[in-house]
C-alpha cells in the first residue's frame, strides 16, 4: 500500500509541475495572441477528454467484480470506449464548420488535431483502468509522467521548427498515441471472447464522479468569443496559474474525501473545514501575488504577457467560491444526494459564457465569482437543510 502511495505521490507532483512548465514554455514561443488560441483549443480537447474518465472507473469496478473474466470484460470496455471517442471525433467533423465559427478558431486543422485526440484518450482510458484494477501503479505512474515528457519535448520541437500552433496541439496527439501503444503492449489480449456489461452500469459510473474539468475550463473555452486574439491569450495565462490553486485545493480535499466517505455522520464538521482551509490558501495566494507575484509572473511568462499580471489576483479572489462549488458538489455525489444540481450548474454555467455580453476581462471574471457565489449559497443551504433533516431522523 505504502509503495502505491509513493509511486502515485511522486506521479502528482511531476506530472501537475511538468503540466505547467510546457504551459510557461508555449505560451512564450507563442505569444499572446496565438496562446489564447491555443488555450481554446486545449480546453476544447480537455472539455470532451474529461467525459473518459468514466471509463477507469468502470473498468476497475467491472474487472475487480469479475476477475475471473477480467480480460474479456476488457476486451469490451475497450470496443464501448473506442465506439465513444469515435462519435465524439465523427460528430467534431460533421460540425467543423460550426465549431470553428463559434469559438473563433482560425486554425481549422488543429480542431481536427483535437479530435483525434479525443479518441486516442477515451482508449487510453480504458486500458490506465486496467493497470490500476491489476495495481500496476508503478507502470500507471510511469506512463502519465512519461506522457507529459514526451508531449513537452515534441511540442519545443515541433513549435521551433514553425509549425507554432498544431505543434503545440499536436504534441499532445504524437504523447498519446505513444503511451496508448505501450499500455497496450503492457495489457495485451486485443483478441479473444467478451462479457458484456449491463449498459446501466455506465450510466450509475457516469454519476460516480464529479465532472471538475468542465468547470474549471469552461472560462478558458469561450474567450476568443469574447476578446480580442491578444487579450484572449493575456487572459489565458492569468487563468492558467488560478487553475493550478483549484487543482491544489481539491487535491488537498482528495484526501479529506477519504474522511468524508469514511464517516459521513460528521461530514458537516468535514465540509466547514476544508470551505476554511480553502478560504485561508486562496487569501494567503492573493496577497502573496499582489506583494510578490509580479516579478514571478514576468520569470514565467515574459515581458509579453506583462499586462497579464493585473488580472491575477482578481481572478483568485473570483475562484474561490468556484473551489466551494467543487466541494460541495464533491460531497453531494458521494453522499449520493442532489447529483442533478450539479448538471443543472454546469449548464446554466456555459450559458452565462454564451449569452451575456462582456466589454472587458474584469466583467468576465466578475461573472464567474457572482455566478459560483450564488450557486455556492443556494447549494450550502440545501446541503446544511439536509444535513439537519438527517440528524433530525
Amino acid at each position: 500500500m505504502l509503495k502505491h502511495f509513493s509511486y502515485l505521490s511522486l506521479m502528482f507532483f511531476y506530472v501537475n509541475i511538468l503540466g505547467y512548465v510546457f504551459h510557461f514554455i508555449v505560451s512564450r514561443k507563442l505569444g499572446p495572441e496565438l496562446y489564447g488560441e491555443f488555450m481554446v483549443l486545449y480546453s476544447l480537447m480537455l472539455t470532451v477528454s474529461f467525459l473518459s474518465n468514466i471509463y477507469p472507473t468502470l473498468t476497475i469496478k467491472a474487472v475487480l467484480e469479475n476477475k475471473e473474466q477480467k480480460y474479456e470484460i476488457l476486451r469490451f470496455i475497450r470496443m464501448i470506449a473506442g465506439l465513444t471517442g469515435l462519435i465524439f471525433f465523427i460528430g467534431l467533423m460533421i460540425s467543423l464548420p460550426s465549431i470553428q465559427a463559434f469559438f473563433k478558431i482560425t486554425h481549422k486543422l488543429a480542431i481536427i488535431i483535437v479530435g483525434l485526440v479525443w479518441l486516442v484518450v477515451f482508449l487510453l482510458s480504458v486500458e490506465k483502468g486496467f493497470l490500476q484494477a491489476q495495481e500496476k501503479f508503478k507502470e500507471y505512474s510511469f506512463l502519465n509522467s512519461f506522457g507529459l515528457t514526451i508531449r513537452l519535448i515534441i511540442a519545443v520541437f515541433l513549435i521551433e521548427i514553425g509549425l507554432n500552433i498544431y505543434g503545440a496541439v499536436g504534441s499532445s496527439l504524437f504523447a498519446e498515441l505513444l503511451v496508448l501503444t505501450i499500455v497496450l503492449l503492457i495489457n495485451k489480449n486485443l483478441f479473444g471472447k467478451i462479457k458484456k456489461i449491463p449498459i446501466k452500469d455506465f450510466f450509475k459510473t457516469s454519476f460516480l464522479s464529479v465532472p471538475v474539468g468542465l468547470f474549471v475550463y469552461a472560462d478558458d473555452l469561450f474567450i476568443k468569443r469574447v476578446f480580442d486574439p491578444t487579450t484572449a491569450g493575456l487572459y489565458a495565462s492569468a487563468s492558467i496559474l488560478g487553475k493550478a490553486l483549484i487543482w491544489f485545493c481539491m487535491t488537498l480535499f482528495s484526501v479529506i474525501f477519504v474522511k468524508l466517505t469514511e464517516d459521513k455522520t460528521n461530514y458537516r464538521k468535514y465540509l466547514l473545514y476544508s470551505l476554511g482551509l480553502f478560504l485561508v490558501i486562496n487569501l494567503i495566494a492573493f496577497v502573496g501575488t499582489v506583494i510578490i507575484g509580479k516579478p514571478i509572473f514576468l520569470m514565467l511568462f515574459g515581458s509579453k504577457f506583462l499586462d497579464a499580471y493585473q488580472y491575477l489576483p482578481f481572478y483568485i479572489l473570483a475562484i474561490i467560491p468556484l473551489i466551494f462549488n467543487l466541494v460541495i458538489f464533491t460531497s453531494n455525489i458521494t453522499l449520493e444526494r442532489f447529483k442533478a444540481i450539479v448538471i443543472v450548474n454546469l449548464v446554466l454555467y456555459y450559458l452565462g459564457f454564451i449569452l451575456i455580453s462582456f466589454h472587458d476581462v474584469y466583467q468576465y471574471i466578475l461573472y464567474i465569482f457572482l455566478f459560483h457565489f450564488i450557486s455556492f449559497m443556494i447549494n450550502l443551504y440545501f446541503f446544511l437543510k439536509k444535513y439537519q433533516d438527517t440528524q433530525k431522523i
